[in-house]
This record gives C-alpha cells, structure tokens and sequence, in this order.
C-alpha cells in the first residue's frame, strides 16, 4: 500500500500554514517540507530572514521558485517520501502544476486550506516574521484574487487561530483516511 502524498498549505498571508506545516513534519517523520518564501530567498543568494526587495516577487521569480519545488519534490515523491509544499497557492493556475505532479507520480496531492478573521491576520502581519516578508497590503492585495477554498483539491479548511498542535494531528487523521480512500480506489 502506497503511503506517500503530496500535501500543499493552502491561505493567504498571516493565517498560520508555516507554523502548522512545521508540526505536520514533526508528525509525519521523514516528511520532506519546501517553503516557498526560504527556497526564493535561498536561490536568489539571501539567508530566510533577509527582507527582499518587491520586484524579487515577480512573476519571473515566482516560476524559478516554483520550478525548483516541482523537480525537488518529484524526486522524493518518486522515492517514496511525502512532501509538503508551504506557499499561499491562493489561485488554482499556481495549484494545478503541482496537481499535475501527483498525477505524474501516481500519488494523492491533498490541500489544507488555513484560514483566520482578517483583524487576527492584520495583527499578525504587524509583528516580525520568520522567514515571510508579507505584509497586511499584500495580504490585502492578494485577498482581492483569491480562489479559496481549493475546491478542485480534496482539502481541508483549519481555523488558523486554533491550537497548531492539536489542529496537525487532526490533519493527521484526515490524511490517513484519504490515503486509505486512495490505495482501495487505486487497487
């Protein structure tokens, strides 16, 4: 039975993917995570926590980024690991290459929408961040050409304002019930 997934982090900025990402790779051991705002700034010569200039957001960028996430994660997921891919993925033209991967490497790919009350995102997007240059203009910007929820995706929708612990392993279940959905459909 086939266990391995391609799972995407569904949300505008500010709702809390990356801190519910990171407890979903703690869970799943030897998950393999790409964070799209570390991968830029990585292949641009930046360290995570260097802020990038706005035109290091162009569509040109964008791709490069993207690219380098597709061929990583088909790789793992040809090896038999899972991979989570951290980044807004807030239009479905930016979900389907990735679609189209799991397609190509016979695995599911599965999203978690995350989503929280805008005053929570504003406050959010007040306060330094990790890696993530986003800020309440974008996120509003954004907002404007949102397809959310994924709904060409099996997903979840999570409230990004619930416990992120708690919230991952109820993830968790679901994924597991999906993959035992996907390896009868399959058989």
């Amino acid at each position: 039975m086939k266990k391995n997934f391609l799972l995407l982090m569904v949300g505008l900025p500010g709702v809390g993917k990356t801190t519910l990402a990171r407890h979903m790779v703690r869970l799943w051991r030897g998950m393999e995570m790409y964070e799209s705002d570390v991968i830029r700034k990585r292949l641009l010569g930046y360290s995570p926590q260097d802020t990038l200039p706005s035109h290091l957001y162009s569509n040109t960028v964008n791709e490069r980024t993207f690219s380098f996430i597709r061929r990583e994660a088909e790789k793992n997921l040809k090896r038999g690991k899972s991979v989570l891919v951290d980044a807004t993925f807030i239009r479905q033209e930016y979900r389907k290459p990735f679609m189209e991967l799991g397609f190509r490497t016979g695995v599911p790919t599965i999203a978690v929408h995350v989503f929280v009350p805008e005053e929570v995102v504003k406050e959010r997007l007040t306060k330094p961040r990790e890696t993530s240059d986003a800020t309440y203009r974008v996120y509003l910007s954004m907002k404007e050409e949102a397809e959310l929820p994924p709904n060409e995706l099996f997903h979840l929708s999570v409230d990004g304002t619930a416990e992120p612990y708690t919230t991952a392993l109820r993830v968790s279940a679901w994924i597991e019930g999906v993959l035992k959905v996907f390896n009868k459909v399959k058989c």
